[in-house]
């Protein structure tokens, strides 16, 4: 594999962690499939789920207005067919009914997206995303 191959390897990686976190803040579950394989899996607060039983469940969560700022995903290229990322990132999120520019109180969470992509014959997908939290705002009384 060239310098060339490994570049273009390392864009479509990135573009697929980038695209995930953008679809969730404009709500758009419905695309996230596309991004990952079949059998693609992502894990938060120590459960894995399906990729449709995960957008079942963000399904259910309050109409919040957020934002994923990320930093640059560090791709590890294992071979031509496998890699895996780390990105981090941080949320910003509202919950109220005020229009922009909302309210802030600093970031909601910092955290880590460990990914594994897998190329499938439609090109790279996300295998795996997993979202750690590193960091995470305390409760205002």
């Amino acid at each position: 594999m060239d310098a060339v191959e490994k570049l273009i390897i390392k864009d479509e990686c990135q573009a697929l962690s980038l695209r995930f976190g953008r679809l969730q803040d404009e709500r758009r579950y419905e695309e996230l499939p596309k991004l990952m394989t079949p059998d693609g899996t992502y894990s938060r607060l120590g459960e894995e789920l399906t990729i449709v039983d995960f957008i079942e469940w963000v399904g259910t969560m309050p109409p919040n207005k957020t934002r994923h700022f990320v930093t640059s995903t560090e791709i590890n290229i294992i071979d031509e067919f496998n890699a895996n990322g780390l990105t981090y990132y941080t949320l910003y999120l509202y919950g109220g009914d005020e229009n922009p520019p909302y309210p802030l109180n600093g970031p909601f969470v910092v955290g880590e997206y460990h990914e594994i992509f897998s190329k499938k014959e439609d090109g790279w997908r996300i295998k795996h995303r997993e979202a750690r939290i590193i960091f995470k705002r305390q409760n205002e009384e």
